[in-house]
């Protein structure tokens, strides 16, 4: 099932299996990803702002600049506003930030060209998981149906080859692009590309687009289907551990060694 005009919020409540989930449980643990549900943070910030301007930049008033300070009645009654409406308030100097990072992303021609052509924006996906039974959803930043390509749009600190890799390990986003894959296959929409495109947070704004390579990708995969058979597992069993084990030695890091030769 694909929905076009579900809200970020009505996504959100859906008890379906998430990337964020699997993620959670292949980096984490289910414990983790058990207790995280828990959490309800309002995603009004920077990204989201960023998001908006260069997915939908048609959409003028989903992001607004507030004054430069959240003190204040002004702020706050702007911010009450912003939310009912549900759109982004920013302050004056995190607003221009937004507007200069997504000037960015649009002025870097690998990723002008991809949000070009058929470009739907934040559809919400639900499907089955065929192997475990589980209820699954995803909502892709991008999806040129054109192309049959998927477009996600990462914040960074670094949108360098190198520093980007890095981020795609620490994140967990190999797991996010094949789970991403894998809920759409299930609607009958096989997606030969998944291209990130990185902005950095800070000046210059950097930008770089990527997509993973087939290793990449392998161990993406096995790292899904994994955390689905632990979810489906757990869901069973009511047993949500963090898979530490019992009592363990450990060592230190190996750069924390400064008096000894070998750790």
């Amino acid at each position: 099932m694909i929905l076009y005009d579900m809200s970020n919020e009505e996504y959100h409540l859906s008890d379906a299996i998430s990337s964020t989930a699997v993620k959670t449980v292949s980096q984490k643990s289910l414990a983790h990803w058990r207790f995280s549900q828990r959490k309800h943070v309002h995603a009004f910030d920077l990204g989201t702002a960023v998001h908006s301007l260069v997915l939908e930049p048609h959409l003028t008033d989903a992001v607004r600049c507030g004054p430069e300070t959240r003190r204040g009645n002004e702020w706050k009654e702007m911010h009450a506003s912003a939310i009912a409406d549900g759109a982004v308030l920013l302050t004056e100097s995190d607003y221009q930030v937004a507007v200069e990072m997504s000037q960015s992303v649009r002025s870097n021609a690998a990723a002008a060209k991809l949000l070009g052509g058929e470009l739907v924006c934040e559809a919400s996906v639900f499907s089955k998981d065929p192997a475990t039974g589980l209820d699954l959803r995803c909502r892709p930043d991008g999806w040129r149906k054109d192309i049959d390509a998927l477009i996600d749009l990462k914040t960074t600190v670094d949108a360098s080859p190198s520093g980007f890799a890095k981020q795609v390990a620490n994140f967990g986003y190999h797991i996010q692009d094949a789970f991403y894959r894998h809920v759409m296959a299930q609607e009958g929409f096989d997606i030969d590309r998944f291209a990130f495109i990185a902005v950095e947070k800070e000046p210059p704004y950097a930008v770089g687009v990527y997509e993973l390579d087939w290793r990449s990708l392998d161990e993406g995969v096995l790292a899904m289907r994994d955390a689905l058979e632990r979810i489906k597992g757990a869901k069973e069993t009511g047993r949500y551990g963090t898979g530490y084990g019992d009592l363990q030695t450990i060592q230190i890091p190996m750069w924390a060694f400064r008096f000894t030769e070998n750790g």
